[in-house]
């Protein structure tokens, strides 16, 4: 399962955001995960994608999902560790493993990906670069059961 609020904004005029609409979006993403966590088999696994807007997370998720179709995909910024850590709760409580995979994308690649997507799509500069500069790494420690890396060069 493929879970990403950005998904969920998309309309048949483009994807619309506002403040009750991302709100709403999150809500459901939360909605969706505690419904995978309710019917995940035991070797399921929860992937929390961690990175700026632009960085690969979504690509990777589509690709991943082609090769593991039971996993649940968590894809979204996430960049702080308590924007993490209700995922990692609810993935804990129904016993399923949770991996971070965490984007370590130059900050130019991440712009210059954003600046060639939809119009409908491109995150604000300026949030981009202020999300890239608040990435806190995910770790063990946090809770995770693996952190892979992923690595991307420029396009």
């Amino acid at each position: 399962m493929h879970i990403n609020p950005d998904l969920l904004l998309t309309t048949p005029e483009g994807r619309l955001t506002t403040p009750e609409r991302n709100a709403k979006a999150w809500q459901q993403c939360f909605a969706l995960l505690r419904s995978a966590l309710a019917t995940a088999t035991p070797s399921a696994r929860v992937y929390v994608l961690v990175g700026a807007q632009g960085s690969g997370k979504s690509t990777w998720a589509g690709a991943h999902l082609k090769h593991e179709p039971d996993a649940i995909v968590f894809d979204a910024i996430l960049v702080k560790r308590s924007e993490r850590a209700p995922i990692l709760a609810a993935a804990w409580n129904a016993g399923v493993q949770v991996e971070a995979v965490w984007f370590l994308t130059p900050l130019e690649t991440c712009l210059a990906r954003n600046a060639a997507r939809p119009g409908d799509e491109v995150a604000d500069e300026q949030g981009l670069r202020n999300v890239f500069a608040a990435v806190e790494p995910p770790s063990l420690e946090e809770g995770f059961a693996q952190v892979l890396t992923v690595a991307p060069g420029v396009d």
